[in-house]
């Protein structure tokens, strides 16, 4: 099956050698890493591939299992002349520009394997919350007499139990997956990026990273900065090379200027935190040496109360947020 690039090998491009070769650095152990060519970096087989058994019957004689991959990659490739037009200081704001750029970058968002992980992760988390404020030891009895099963009261209890405890998981299928991710992008996040206003940041010397996510949102006034999205981060930067990243900023106005050092410390711990395997560097580059990369972020709950109702049902209530 064709490899599948989730992160754009033209991004990747701007962080590798003479050799084309990048340093890949494990997200959970930065001691460990490894070099790797752009061509098989941030990578793998089938990733957006629609398998024709996925598809409607009638539909099927002529379904092309790469057609996803396609379609990304002619979004690639309409943006690419504006991510060399940066890099090259030839890059003139317009309107159509911008759309090219916030096109990709909202379908980077959601193309990686570290969005898939989150989705079915929020999937599941929202489906046993929903299943669990239903439950009570009278549905679950019919539910067992409905099923055939033993219904006594140890049985209701056990039943109760095991779904309030959530030891079952939800798999939503590749294709599933693929369809989401692409309708997510294009229906909510590049309406709240277009809205958003571009910036070119620039630095005097090499300091930027990339990684597996090639995209890292930004609040460091946020309660919960690691919850942050789309919608409410302060910037959306992506590193374009070396030496150059595109902030997409809740305010102000466009520029393309270098900017201060500072700015790099924070684009390179947005995008490295939103890692899911692997950071990419230049191989003479050390920029993780400059940032305290936390461990990686879970998805906790905060209990607010806890009540035992009338019918026996325990109702929890609380907030998930990311940490």
């Amino acid at each position: 099956m064709p490899r599948h690039h989730y992160v754009p090998q033209f991004l990747l491009r701007g962080f590798s050698d003479e050799r084309n070769l990048l340093k890949m650095v494990s997200r959970t152990d930065a001691r460990f890493s490894q070099l790797s060519a752009v061509r098989k970096a941030a990578a793998q087989n089938g990733f957006y591939a629609i398998p024709t058994e996925d598809v409607r019957p009638e539909a099927r004689d002529d379904h092309n299992p790469e057609t996803m991959e396609a379609s990304l990659a002619k979004i690639e490739a309409a943006a690419a002349s504006d991510v060399l037009a940066i890099r090259n200081r030839s890059f003139a704001f317009t309107l159509e520009a911008h759309y090219r750029l916030v096109r990709l970058v909202a379908m980077q968002i959601s193309r990686v394997p570290g969005f898939r992980r989150d989705y079915i992760h929020l999937v599941n988390v929202t489906a046993k919350d929903s299943i669990a404020s239903r439950l009570t030891p009278v549905s679950v009895r019919k539910h067992l007499k409905g099923m055939g099963s033993a219904a006594d009261d140890a049985s209701v209890r056990r039943f109760y139990d095991e779904v309030l405890q959530g030891n079952y998981s939800l798999v939503p299928s590749d294709t599933h997956l693929i369809q989401q991710s692409m309708w997510i992008a294009l229906e909510i996040f590049m309406p709240e990026l277009f809205q958003r206003i571009p910036r070119i940041l620039r630095f005097s010397d090499p300091s930027l990273l990339t990684s597996d996510a090639a995209v890292g949102l930004w609040d460091p006034e946020s309660e919960r900065p690691r919850s942050i999205g789309v919608a409410n981060a302060r910037a959306i930067f992506v590193p374009l090379d070396r030496w150059t990243a595109i902030a997409f900023m809740q305010s102000g106005k466009p520029f393309d200027r270098v900017v201060e050092p500072l700015w790099a410390h924070h684009i390179n711990l947005a995008v490295a935190d939103a890692a899911t395997e692997w950071i990419y560097h230049h191989p003479n580059d050390d920029p993780l040496a400059k940032i305290d990369l936390p461990q990686p972020r879970r998805l906790v709950k905060e209990v607010e109360s806890v009540a035992t109702l009338k019918d026996g049902s325990v109702r929890v209530r609380g907030k998930r947020y990311w940490a």
